[in-house]
């Protein structure tokens, strides 16, 4: 079993590869968490705020109940003819169902509840904001429990309740849902212009860290929306994660959603620093669609908007591979010489490695020169697999 000391350094890490072993091999190190969360004593209250959601959402896949039933015992613990105690209780809870949205969703409204209660309020707010991240649906019908705390006089749950609302403002689905004073999560212009303006400061915790953000900021957020589909690239099934901006299509990647949108927030923060990823399909649904259609042979060529940020060279390298015709492939020497660097078959591929649209701005079309497939980050199996669809190879066992 860990002890106290290895949980720590866990946590002053954030080794949640360590978690996700612990999950299968020392599951009741979940209580050690649960003790930790007691003192709110900065950054590594935070963590194991952060740590018992991921630990218990991996212990859930050995034991689809085990969330809900912790979920249920912080609720008994709250409860004063329990006898006892649940120091920072709403935050454990919304971290728990931050991670664990599909089976424990259903207490979004046992969440918001405790907005009454001062000692619980801003553990639920922060809460709140997490689902709102992880599930925007659970949240979307709870505006009127959220609504008075824009006008608190704390900026920090002003400033959650901001958050929230940024979030909330167009809903999941994209339909709008009135009320007699107008549509869903919209307020008056006075209220509008107060936050607008609003420059009080606050720090919340967020991927690991603390950040720094006005009121003003949390009211006009910035989102990345994220989701991910099981597709079939031929005769394999892969998971497709895709996020957009306002703007268009910013990363496409191959894999897992949990290695997806954790290799997605690291680039994020780098790329887009104070954004923050929600889990919406409909920003995205043209992407997939255009992809279904793509992967079934129905299409060529995608349409889809695209946001691109990266380095100038990047960006060179990028703009090259988007003029390669569907069926054709370039050597990493030719991309190289386009882009003015005719020796630059090295920096080439290390573009065409962080590529964060795959698919769509086309690198699995960079071969090697003697016509190898070379390296290519979804693998090389998806790499052939793209170019046989695309009809550059020829399948395997076909004449």
């Amino acid at each position: 079993m860990p002890t106290k000391r290895d949980v720590e350094q866990v946590l002053e890490k954030r080794d949640w590869n360590q978690l996700s072993i612990w999950a299968k091999e020392h599951r009741n190190v979940y209580r050690q968490l649960m003790t930790r969360i007691y003192v709110k004593d900065g950054l590594i209250f935070w963590r194991a705020v952060e740590a018992l959601g991921f630990l218990v959402r991996e212990i859930e896949k050995e034991k689809p109940t085990f969330a809900v039933e912790l979920v249920r015992r912080y609720f008994w613990m709250l409860n004063e003819e329990s006898g006892g105690t649940a120091w920072n209780a709403s935050e454990a809870i919304g971290s728990l169902l931050a991670h664990c949205p599909e089976t424990c969703g259903h207490f979004n409204w046992m969440l918001s509840g405790l907005l009454e209660d001062e000692s619980l309020r801003d553990g639920a707010l922060w809460g709140l904001a997490q689902l709102a991240q992880t599930a925007p649906q659970l949240v979307y019908p709870l505006e009127e429990r959220i609504s008075p705390f824009l006008e608190a006089k704390e900026p920090f749950a002003r400033g959650l309740a901001a958050l929230i609302y940024g979030l909330m403002r167009k809903p999941a689905d994209d339909f709008e849902l009135y009320r007699e004073q107008g549509p869903k999560w919209s307020v008056s212009k006075d209220l509008d212009q107060r936050l607008k303006n609003d420059q009080h400061l606050l720090e919340i915790y967020q991927d690991g860290k603390f950040v720094s953000y006005t009121v003003q900021e949390l009211w006009q957020v910035q989102t990345l929306a994220v989701w991910s589909e099981q597709m079939n690239i031929k005769d394999m099934e892969v998971e497709l994660t895709v996020a957009s901006t306002a703007a268009g299509l910013c990363w496409l990647g191959i894999g897992s959603m949990v290695e997806e949108e954790q290799s997605l927030r690291t680039w994020a923060a780098r790329w887009f620093p104070k954004w923050f990823l929600i889990r919406k399909r409909e920003p995205n649904t043209e992407a997939f669609r255009q992809l279904q259609e793509y992967l079934t042979g129905k299409i060529k060529d995608f349409s889809i908007p695209l946001h691109q940020v990266g380095t100038p060279f990047q960006l060179q390298v990028w703009k090259e591979l988007l003029r390669i015709p569907h069926g054709e492939t370039r050597s990493y020497g030719d991309i190289a010489a386009r882009v003015g660097n005719p020796k630059g078959q090295r920096a080439v591929g290390m573009a065409n490695n962080r590529n964060p649209i795959g698919i769509v701005v086309p690198c699995h079309r960079v071969i090697g020169k003697n016509g190898s497939l070379t390296g290519y980050a979804g693998g090389l199996d998806i790499k052939e697999r793209l170019l046989e669809l695309e009809g550059f190879i020829q399948p395997k066992g076909e004449a």
